[in-house]
């Protein structure tokens, strides 16, 4: 099929968006039955943290979590944890550290005992593993969940940047959707909490995209921005693909609420691309913690820790014990997260993981696509990026690759194209082509 012909079908389906693969079939003959370390000779690293525990659990939220168990359970998840975490240090030294993210869930329901525990043990971390100098911790909360007293056992452990969900300021949303609805004053008061700490940014993550989510829902979130005047904030737009909805996507639809939410920030003092999800008053700043920035950008391999993790290295792709929803109890007694489902995979899919990533910023970098495929992408995918720029899709400045105002508005086609030819076959055989 024709590139072009792929893109006008690629462009109208929900299932093209920044998660790869669409289908967790897709790579069922690159799963390895063999205990293999797909980490092999890789010092380079970023790490995550998943706690999975939650006082609601928010209908929105595509990611593995539980309702909050009780004491006993949270000092059993942290034991297992910390003694993963030790063990692969110890395998994979010397590690050189690009990000640490701990995330959920929410990091910070947890009891304040075992809070505690948490950020002592990732401070032992923080300080005896080398990193690069930009290195940025960065840890998830919710306004419900955030006291002074954690907020400062956040500080102490090295933290400078926290990341609280908002999402939207339509109560009624909140309420169908499970979840906590605070008043304007206290998250205010929260967020001055968090400076008078010594946080140095805070980012505020949105949802667009949500079911009959209005311009005056997004006005009114805003009115909260500006009052807060976090450092940072990211936009999300909602995958129901991931939350297993077959609700009809408007990609117009999508397009105007992101450009009404980019218009109205960039108003208010905050620098991006049109085209990139992350907005910061720092002009120099990605608005990403390193994290993000080096996984999505640069493509450096990430480990993650705790149940359901993903963890990406230079051959293939894990997910921890847990992945496929089992019940916290089960997962417990297996006294490790391991990985549970391992694909070593061919360098056509690792390819197109790194470009479904990379759209969530709106660029992916040449450099990287040749290390991947230790080819010439622009010989490989010649095809598509002559496509890509005689559409205006993208514009090339040396080794990266942005999508323009227009690219954006399809960014999941353009992504699409650089699928596999397996999966963009049966991409094709879902549309019944």
């Amino acid at each position: 099929m024709l590139t072009d012909d792929f893109f006008t079908i690629a462009k109208d389906n929900f299932l093209c968006n920044t998660s790869y693969p669409l289908d967790k079939y897709n790579w069922n003959e690159y799963k390895t039955t063999n205990n293999v370390d797909i980490f092999n000779n890789e010092h380079d690293f970023n790490f995550y943290i998943h706690i999975p525990f939650c006082e609601k659990l928010c209908t929105f939220c595509e990611y593995i979590k539980y309702p909050k168990n009780g004491i006993e359970k949270e000092k059993e998840y942290l034991r297992i944890l910390k003694r993963d975490i030790y063990k692969f240090i110890e395998e994979h030294s010397p590690i050189q550290l690009y990000g640490f993210d701990i995330g959920g869930g929410t990091p910070t329901v947890l009891y304040d005992d075992i809070f505690s525990e948490l950020m002592d043990f990732c401070k032992s971390i923080i300080d005896s593993i080398s990193k690069v100098k930009d290195m940025e911790p960065s840890i998830e909360a919710t306004f419900n969940t955030i006291t002074e007293k954690k907020a400062k056992k956040i500080f102490k452990a090295g933290f400078r940047r926290i990341s609280l969900g908002i999402q939207t300021r339509n109560s009624s949303f909140l309420k169908k959707s499970n979840r906590a609805d605070l008043e304007d004053s206290s998250i205010i008061e929260k967020c001055k909490m968090l400076k008078d700490v010594g946080i140095e940014k805070i980012n505020i993550d949105l949802m667009y995209g949500l079911e009959k989510q209005t311009y005056d829902d997004i006005k009114e979130t805003l009115k909260l921005i500006e009052m807060i005047n976090p450092e940072q904030v990211t936009l999300y737009e909602i995958r129901y693909n991931l939350l297993n909805k077959k609700i009809d996507i408007n990609r117009e639809y999508l397009y105007n609420q992101y450009l009404f939410f980019y218009d109205n920030l960039i108003k208010m003092g905050y620098y991006a691309r049109l085209g990139q999800n992350t907005f910061s008053k720092n002009k120099q700043d990605f608005g990403l913690s390193s994290y993000l920035r080096y996984r999505m950008i640069d493509n450096v391999s990430y480990k993650g820790f705790g149940i359901a993790a993903q963890s990406k290295s230079k051959i293939g792709i894990s997910y921890n014990v847990g992945k496929n929803r089992k019940k916290l109890d089960d997962c417990l007694n297996f006294n490790s997260f391991g990985e549970e489902d391992t694909y070593l995979l061919p360098k056509e899919e690792l390819l197109a993981k790194y470009i479904a990533i990379s759209m969530y910023y709106g660029m992916f970098k040449i450099s990287v696509m040749q290390d991947i495929l230790k080819a010439d992408p622009l010989d490989v995918y010649g095809t598509e990026f002559e496509f890509l720029k005689n559409n205006k899709y993208i514009e090339m400045k040396g080794d990266n690759v942005f999508l323009t105002e227009t690219g954006f508005k399809f960014y999941g086609a353009i992504g699409a194209l650089f699928y596999s030819n397996k999966v963009k076959k049966w991409l094709l055989d879902k549309n019944n082509v």
